[in-house]
């Protein structure tokens, strides 16, 4: 069967438990790239929620910043880690891996995650730029359906037309014979052992 894992931008926030939910409906698991300044009380049930029904947490930054942008390593660093630090201290779950903010390559910044051990995940299909509140839910279908491909790291977002777009998406995946998975799952499923420091798009391109 051919498997992907779908990794969702910019949570906590609403509609994160919807979109969980849908998965959830297929039998399947995905993963949500959290941001740091986001995880408040209101938020954190969200996250318990998603947690609690086998889904993965990722850390997308503390403040969503262009890394390029950090004039520092110790930043660079706080940026990365402290929203794996706040998760484990208020739900004792413990964030192996990262999606940078804005999908930045800084060298720098790679070399960070690369010595916290973090694989750092990409963007192996389209969304059809989903954060954007004017892209309709069609739009993000056909760019998703249209570049899918085994293996891929998808990058969306917890948008409320990502959350409709998924209603068509899910079962045109099922369909083909996808299925999705949380990334730490994918990387089981192929057998290879997640890479860290470096960018990673689809992990086909890690097979020898």
């Amino acid at each position: 069967m051919k498997c992907i894992t779908l990794v969702f931008d910019d949570g906590p926030q609403d509609p994160i438990c919807e979109m969980a939910d849908k998965i959830k409906k297929f039998g399947w698991r995905s993963g949500f790239a959290v941001i740091g300044q986001n995880i408040n009380d209101e938020t954190l049930p969200m996250l318990r929620y998603v947690i609690d029904n086998g889904f993965q947490l990722v850390s997308h930054g503390q403040k969503h910043l262009h890394m390029e942008k950090i004039p520092t390593r110790e930043e660079i660093e706080e940026e990365i880690y402290l929203p794996i630090k706040t998760i484990k201290e208020k739900l004792n779950y413990q964030m192996t891996m990262t999606r940078l903010p804005y999908l930045s390559e800084n060298t720098g910044a790679l070399q960070v995650a690369k010595d916290l051990g973090l694989p750092v995940l990409g963007w192996g299909m389209e969304n059809g730029k989903d954060w954007d509140p004017s892209v309709t839910p069609e739009m993000i279908t056909e760019a998703v359906l249209d570049t899918v491909c085994d293996g891929a790291v998808g990058c969306l977002h917890v948008r409320t037309n990502t959350c409709k777009a998924l209603d068509v998406i899910l079962p045109e995946l099922k369909d083909r014979g996808f299925c999705v998975v949380t990334p730490e799952e994918l990387f089981k499923r192929k057998g290879i052992t997640p890479p860290v420091g470096v960018p990673i798009h689809n992990i086909n391109d890690f097979l020898t």
